[in-house]
């Protein structure tokens, strides 16, 4: 059967509209959002002196319609620390400020830095600083190790010798020591203090910890040794180690906790000599022997190591219980130590 065109254009002019409006159902609604776009992924700052610091801003753009929005930066290590813009307008730029200390490192370094934002599309930027970090002046034996006991009389010394590798002369003018029961001086080198291999001015510096200063526990930090050198003013000399008690008990104190007793418990603390002579134990006052608590020790090696035994007899009186033991030596430098016990018998 013909059609007029009056009718078939009557039949488009029907049909069109839902066409429209089908495909009209299936676009999506257009909608606004950020773009992180990154000026400068990687920053490399070359030849850096070793402990000096490496300070860069990277640049973030958005490039979209809404706010950008900079939720946290989390740093690849502890030494590189990040601040940064949370909020980054539509067409402005935003900074993530880099940090990285080289006191800790030689040679090539690469250290990253994850930015997360709100770009769905980039939620995790990638950034990184680059060097190469050369010591102008060098250092022998370049740290400080020590283990040593407090009260002994003899002290600690480390000597550095601190020269320029390219045989540039430069001042050693002042030492910076970070614990006041660390002493340290320095002096040019003499004729027989240079070491053979080094070139041009040649530096000592000398660390004597006090032992009888010193506080019992462990030793962590930085010598800072200031120059004239032109390219590195600081030299850092890291400081590790312990100061062990001439005696030292394990563990420090005796807590039996919650207990029933309803035969002998026993309970065991060492006592150990750190001391270049012998130190032996000769007694134990406890306050409640024959009261519940009873105490007896017996040498490993005597004057060196011994072990205290601590029993709860089954008579133990019920109720908390607290007693300040007092083991007595036979050494002037600590002729006695205390150690509290704790429990309850329920």
């Amino acid at each position: 059967m013909n059609r007029s065109p009056k009718t078939a254009i009557l039949t488009l002019c029907l049909i069109l509209p839902f066409a429209v409006a089908a495909k009209g159902d299936d676009t999506p609604v257009p909608t606004t959002k950020p773009k992180a776009v990154v000026v400068e992924a990687t920053f490399d700052a070359g030849t850096v002196a070793k402990g000096e610091q490496v300070v860069h801003d990277f640049l973030i753009k958005n490039e979209g319609q809404a706010t950008l929005e900079i939720q946290r930066v989390e740093p690849g290590c502890g030494c590189t620390v990040a601040q940064f813009d949370k909020s980054v307008a539509p067409g402005q730029t935003g900074k993530v400020h880099a940090v990285v200390e080289t006191t800790t490192f030689n040679g090539p370094i690469s250290k990253g830095i994850s930015v997360y934002t709100n770009d769905t599309d980039n939620p995790r930027i990638q950034l990184t600083v680059q060097a190469k970090v050369e010591p102008y002046i060098q250092v022998k034996p370049g740290y400080a190790r020590y283990l040593t006991v407090q009260g002994e009389a003899k002290a600690g010394v480390i000597t550095q010798s601190l020269w320029a590798p390219d045989g540039s002369d430069f001042v050693v003018e002042s030492v910076d020591s970070p614990f006041p029961y660390l002493k340290a001086t320095f002096h040019q080198a003499s004729e027989t203090e240079r070491l053979p291999d080094a070139k041009g001015k040649q530096w000592q510096v000398e660390m004597a910890l006090d032992n009888f200063a010193a506080p019992v526990g462990s030793l962590a930090d930085y010598l800072t040794v200031h120059t004239t050198h032109p390219k590195q003013k600081l030299v850092q000399i890291p400081i590790s180690g312990f100061v062990r008690p001439v005696l030292a008990v394990t563990p420090p104190s005796g807590d039996f906790g919650k207990v029933v007793v309803k035969e002998k418990l026993t309970k065991t603390l060492n006592v150990r000599n750190f001391a270049t002579e012998d130190i032996k134990l000769t007694s134990i006052d406890n306050p409640l022997s024959g009261k519940g608590l009873d105490t007896a020790f017996d040498a490993v090696q005597e004057g060196r190591e011994y072990m205290v035994r601590l029993t709860l007899e089954p008579n133990a009186p019920k109720g908390q219980f607290a007693a300040n033991l007092v083991f007595h030596t036979d050494s002037q430098k600590v002729p006695k130590i205390e150690v509290m016990i704790t429990g309850e018998v329920q």
